[in-house]
C-alpha cells in the first residue's frame, strides 16, 4: 500500500523538560530514542489496559500546545502484526506527515482472536476503547484539545476505528475516522450480500481454516444479540465523525480458480468501501476518499474544523 502525504512544517514553542516530565509521570514511562528521529518525543509500551497486548506507543512533536490526536490500530486480520510496522517504510512516512500537522500519534496494540485473554473479536475492539479512554484522561497533560481525536486503522485496526468512532460510548471527542481496507461490517452473514460466491456456513464445511477463524472470531458462540453488536454500521447516523474510506482492491471474487478462499479480497475489496459509503449516503453523514482528497488533507481538514 503507497500513499503519499505531503504537510507544510511550521515554526513551534518547543516544549519545556518540566513539562515532559509532566507527561513522564502521567504516562509511567520516560521518554526513549524515536524511531522517526530526534525532532519528537517517543513514550515507548505505556500501559493502557491489564491484557497481554494493552501496550501503546505514544509521539509528539517537541511543542507546548498541539493541534488534536491521532489513534492509529495496526492490522493483521486480528491474528498478526504488531505497532512496530508504523515505523516502517511507506508507514513511517505517514506518520511523519501527521506529526509535522502538530498532532500526537498514539500507536496501539490489541488482543488478538487467538490469544486466551480473547473472548472473541469484540474483545480486540474492546481494547480500542479503553484506548480511547485512556488518551481522552490524559489529553489535558500530553497538550492537545480533547475534542480533537481521529481514529484510524489499517484492515483489522480499521475495523475497530470504526467500531468505536460510530459508537456513542467512545466518539464523544472524536472528529473523525481514517479507514485503509476496512471491512463493512463484523457480522460476515452479511458479507453474503457483498461477495455472491460467499456463502458462510457452506465455506466454513469446505475450508477448515475458515471454520477454525469463524469460531475464534466469534468465541464459539454465534448468536442474533452478538452478531448486531458487530454490526457497526448499524450504529451509523449523521451525527457520528465524517470518514474517509480507502479499498484499494479491485477485485471481488472471493474463492479463485483453483478453488482457494482469496481472503485479500473476502477482507479488503473495494466492495467493502461500497457499502460503507451506501450506509453513510443512506443516513446523510459526510464521507470521503482518495477521489475527493489527500489523506493528510482529510486529517487537516477535520482538525481544523
Amino acid at each position: 500500500m503507497v500513499i503519499n502525504f505531503f504537510a507544510n512544517c511550521s515554526k513551534i514553542e518547543n516544549i519545556e523538560q518540566s513539562n515532559i516530565s509532566i507527561i513522564e509521570t502521567s504516562l509511567g514511562v520516560n521518554t526513549s530514542d524515536s524511531p522517526l528521529g530526534n525532532d519528537f518525543l517517543f513514550f515507548k509500551d505505556v500501559r493502557y489496559g491489564n491484557k497481554d497486548r494493552n501496550f501503546l506507543d505514544i509521539i509528539l512533536p517537541k511543542t507546548n500546545k498541539l493541534n488534536g490526536a491521532v489513534i492509529f490500530f495496526h492490522g493483521g486480520s486480528f491474528l498478526f502484526g504488531s505497532k512496530e510496522e508504523l515505523y516502517q517504510d511507506d508507514q513511517k512516512e505517514i506518520i511523519n506527515s501527521i506529526l509535522n500537522e502538530n498532532l500526537a500519534v498514539i500507536n496501539s496494540e490489541y488482543t488478538f482472536i487467538t490469544d486466551n485473554e480473547a473472548e472473541g473479536v469484540i474483545t480486540s475492539l474492546k481494547d480500542g476503547k479503553k484506548v480511547i479512554e485512556f488518551i481522552n484522561q490524559r489529553s489535558n497533560v500530553i497538550g492537545f484539545p480533547e475534542n480533537k481525536l481521529i481514529l484510524a486503522g489499517i484492515s483489522a485496526g480499521a475495523g475497530i476505528a470504526i467500531w468505536n468512532g460510530l459508537r456513542d460510548d467512545t466518539n464523544k471527542n472524536v472528529i473523525g475516522i481514517f479507514t485503509t481496507l476496512a471491512q463493512s461490517t463484523y457480522n460476515m452473514y452479511k458479507w453474503e450480500k457483498i461477495f455472491p460466491d460467499f456463502q458462510v456456513d457452506l465455506l466454513r464445511d469446505e475450508y477448515i481454516l475458515l471454520d477454525e477463524l469463524f469460531l475464534k472470531f466469534y468465541n464459539n458462540s454465534i448468536t442474533s444479540e452478538s452478531l448486531k453488536v458487530l454490526d457497526y454500521l448499524n450504529e451509523m447516523d449523521k451525527n457520528d465523525p465524517p470518514i474517509f474510506i480507502y479499498n484499494p482492491v479491485y477485485e471481488d471474487e472471493v474463492i479463485t480458480k483453483d478453488n482457494i478462499i482469496d481472503f485479500n479480497v473476502l477482507f479488503h475489496s473495494y466492495k467493502h468501501g461500497n457499502a460503507i459509503r451506501k450506509a453513510a449516503s443512506n443516513v446523510g453523514l459526510q464521507f470521503s476518499g482518495t477521489y475527493q482528497e489527500t489523506p493528510i488533507n482529510f486529517i487537516r481538514r477535520m482538525v481544523q474544523k
